[in-house]
Formats: structure tokens, C-alpha cells, sequence
């Protein structure tokens, strides 16, 4: 812990080492932003980097629009805003033209599917793991972080951070079969978190992230932050 520091709110933020090699190069992928993009907005402050935000929920789409208003006008936010978020943000210098939004979500392979909603309306997070969450969905696109890499030609992501209520498996599994290794990566893993992972899938991932050359510098409740060991981590 005393070479990590967290950077957001309590319930949106995630740990980095505070030597943490990025700058105005660096490609960030932030799957998962609901209503708190204070990590990405912390990151884009310190480093000057290419935030590229994934998250098809109509209310983060919304909430990437306020964002943009409150760095400009200083506009208040609507929906759940964390009682914390204007403190972590008000004295930011952000440059909103490196920030990027992707409304689709993540998956391992290009597709149309359910994304189930929380019972609670006051919640932000949907899911397109079934029994997740409720019954109730809505209909969205998916897609792979290697065809978001082509469309965009980059070559590497310097930090990945996944929010994806279940998903992780899947993309982080079928970002390995691609080759493609971020240097940081900071991961919910919501199956274990919600006593939903019968198969033990978290545990295989991580078995195989760290055969893959990923350190864990942090493990808080199933919010895990790794890194890249190898050298030379662009694909």
C-alpha cells in the first residue's frame, strides 16, 4: 500500500503506484463508467492522457455529457452522484478534448445483446450476465477491446480499467487469446464480489493473467490492480 495511491471517490476510485509511468501518449480504456468518472478525470489531470470511455447505459452517456458542461460552465450533475465527487474534481485541469466515449459495452465478440438492469432504479449499473441483476433489460451492442483497438489504430492501452458487473471473464480471457496486454490493469471482479463465481473463473483468470506476465500489486475486495512485468508490453 505505501507505494500505491488511490485517485477518485471512495466507491469509484482505484489504486495506482505513484510512480506510475504515463503521460500525453498514454491510451487509457475505462470499461464501466456509470455515474463517477472521477478515476478518468483524476488520470486526464496528472498525465494529459487519452481517456476512451466504454459504458452503453443511457444514464452514463447522459452523465458524459454533464461531465463535459461541468468542466466548461461548472453545471451541477444530475442522477446518484457520489456525496464525494465534486471534492475529488472541482479543482481538476482536465482537457476535455482527450476524452473519448464508446457507447457499447465489452464482450469477446462482436455482438447485440440483453444488458439486465438492478431492481433498484437508483442504481446505475446493468449487467449482460443473466441473473446478475433483475429481469428487466435493455438492448445494446458489444464488442471486442481488439476491435475498439482497430478502430481507433492504437497499438497498445497503457491502462485498462474494467467495471463490466460480470463481464471481466470474458473480455479478459478473450484479451489474451488476442495478445493484447495493457501495462496496468485495474479490474472489479464482480462474479466472486457478488458470491455468483460457482465456477471459480476469477481464480483461473488471475491464475492465468499472472502466467501471462501480470503481477498483482493490489488485491481490495476482489478491486485488483496489476501490472505488466514483461519489458516490452505493447502487443
Amino acid at each position: 500500500m505505501n507505494n500505491l495511491i488511490k485517485h477518485g471517490t471512495e466507491y469509484g476510485g482505484w489504486l495506482l503506484p505513484k510512480n506510475c509511468e504515463l503521460d500525453e501518449t498514454s491510451i487509457i480504456y475505462s470499461g464501466g463508467v456509470g455515474e463517477d468518472i472521477s478515476f478518468d478525470a483524476i488520470i486526464n489531470s496528472m498525465y494529459n492522457c487519452n481517456i476512451f470511455l466504454i459504458d452503453p447505459t443511457r444514464r452514463a452517456v447522459n452523465h458524459f455529457e454533464e461531465f463535459k458542461q461541468y468542466c466548461m460552465h461548472k453545471t451541477p450533475f444530475t442522477g446518484n452522484i457520489q456525496k464525494d465527487y465534486y471534492i475529488k474534481i472541482k479543482n481538476l485541469h482536465m482537457n476535455v478534448d482527450k476524452f473519448y466515449y464508446e457507447s457499447i459495452g465489452l464482450w469477446n465478440k462482436k455482438d447485440t445483446l440483453k444488458f439486465y438492469k438492478q431492481r433498484n432504479p437508483n442504481y446505475v449499473s446493468q449487467s449482460i450476465i443473466e441473473n446478475m441483476f433483475g429481469n428487466e433489460y435493455d438492448i445494446v451492442d458489444v464488442d471486442t477491446i481488439k476491435s475498439l483497438m482497430e478502430k481507433h489504430n492504437h497499438t497498445k492501452i497503457d491502462l485498462l480499467k474494467l467495471d463490466i458487473e460480470g463481464a471481466e471473464i470474458k473480455v479478459l480471457n478473450n484479451m489474451l487469446d488476442d495478445n493484447i496486454f495493457p501495462r496496468y490493469l485495474c479490474i472489479e471482479f464482480d462474479l466472486k464480489l457478488k458470491n455468483k463465481d460457482s465456477q471459480n473463473e476469477t481464480e483461473r483468470l488471475m491464475n492465468r493473467l499472472t502466467e501471462n506476465g501480470y503481477k498483482i500489486l493490489i488485491n481490495d475486495d476482489w478491486n485488483v490492480t496489476f501490472e505488466y512485468t514483461v519489458i516490452s508490453y505493447a502487443p
